[in-house]
């Protein structure tokens, strides 16, 4: 059974916002393995297809080839982005889509935003994987400071979203224009988005693969954790994730932060879900980033105050995780194994070398 956790950065930001009346919302190994099939009705068979088709060259600009151009720079397709919103259970879900041009069929990637953090602070990383040839889907979770959504209801909100997109995704007449082929499908998150992320895919056969951007495994918010409502996944759930998995975080708010607090303690940061990982794994932690240099706005208000300051330049902190988020899904999403250099070869050393990151992997990744 998880133990019961809170947020601890958020104690002292729910402490602020009472005082204030604030209500901001290196090289490795190279025995590269594809993910398991999807569990849908067209999954991904062995030979890494769809039906018989890979994702091919609408996928990413070098499907099929063995030229490969630095993921962190724009792909070859324009993005464009819509709105949607989808009804699951009692909740209506806000999304924002970012589909790129061509006929597809296209992966998909479900982003998920932190705890009372907005789907528009990760404009970036939507349009970015776009260009890359991937439908993005960014669900607007329910839930604030004062009246949390447990982080089972979100698991159960996000499964719920991954059975709309298994019908919606390749129908001519919805909101994907019949482009998206969720059978290849993979999810990525940001602190709490990147808990929940790996949490459904404890449960869920359906992702190729997760990555997980400083994914914090404490609970959000002022509120009590039962270990029911709050799973703990690191490390009691960790043997039940089977498929690839990109851990990226910072330890510049390990400890301290306002008020004491940290923003992604270090006993439940991203290096513990690399720690207990069972399948391929792979850490990149990005050298004096801070929890909030991930996101569009690194100085979104009253939350991304609660943290420490890094010594990084955000800008670069987010085309480095550009680079390796879309590098990961290139490989283990679209099939695309060149870019494990990006990963595992000499390409994530340069960064090394160049003081951005420091970078492991196991488990034949």
């Amino acid at each position: 059974m998880g133990r019961p956790r809170i947020g601890s950065a958020f104690l002292g930001l729910f402490a602020v916002i009472l005082v204030i009346g604030c209500d901001d919302t290196v090289a490795g190994n190279d025995d590269a393995t594809p993910g398991p099939d999807a569990g849908t009705p067209d999954a991904r068979v062995s030979d890494g297809t769809v039906d018989g088709v890979a994702p091919g060259a609408d996928a990413a600009p070098d499907a099929g080839s063995t030229e490969v151009s630095d993921p962190a720079e724009a792909g070859a397709h324009t993005a464009s982005t819509s709105s949607a919103s989808v009804t699951l259970g009692e909740h209506t879900i806000p999304l924002t889509l970012y589909l790129p041009d061509g006929a597809g069929p296209f992966p998909v990637v479900v982003f998920t935003h932190g705890f009372v953090l907005s789907p528009s602070l990760y404009d970036s990383y939507g349009t970015h994987l776009a260009s890359w040839g991937y439908v993005v889907v960014m669900p607007a979770l329910p839930g604030s400071m004062f009246n949390p959504t447990t982080h089972r209801e979100l698991k159960e909100i996000l499964r719920s979203l991954l059975d709309w997109l298994d019908t919606e995704g390749p129908a001519p007449g919805g909101v994907f224009g019949g482009r998206a082929n969720p059978a290849w499908l993979g999810m990525a998150g940001h602190s709490m988005g990147g808990k929940i992320s790996l949490l459904v895919t404890t449960e869920d056969s359906r992702p190729l693969a997760v990555f997980g951007v400083d994914p914090v495994d404490s609970a959000g918010g002022p509120l009590g954790s039962d270990p029911v409502d709050y799973p703990s996944v690191t490390p009691e759930l960790m043997p039940q994730i089977t498929v690839p998995l990109g851990l990226l975080g910072e330890t510049v708010n390990g400890d301290g932060g306002s008020m004491g607090q940290a923003c992604a303690p270090f006993e439940d940061n991203f290096q513990q879900y690399y720690q207990h990982a069972s399948s391929p794994a792979l850490e990149i932690e990005v050298l004096g980033a801070n929890h909030m240099s991930f996101l569009d706005d690194p100085n979104c208000g009253v939350t991304c105050s609660m943290c420490t300051a890094g010594t990084d330049d955000p800008a670069v902190t987010r085309l480095v995780t550009r680079r390796y988020l879309t590098a990961f899904f290139n490989v283990f999403v679209a099939n695309l194994t060149a870019y494990r250099s990006y990963l595992v070869g000499a390409d994530i050393a340069a960064d090394v070398s160049a003081g951005r990151i420091t970078t492991q992997h196991k488990n034949a990744l």
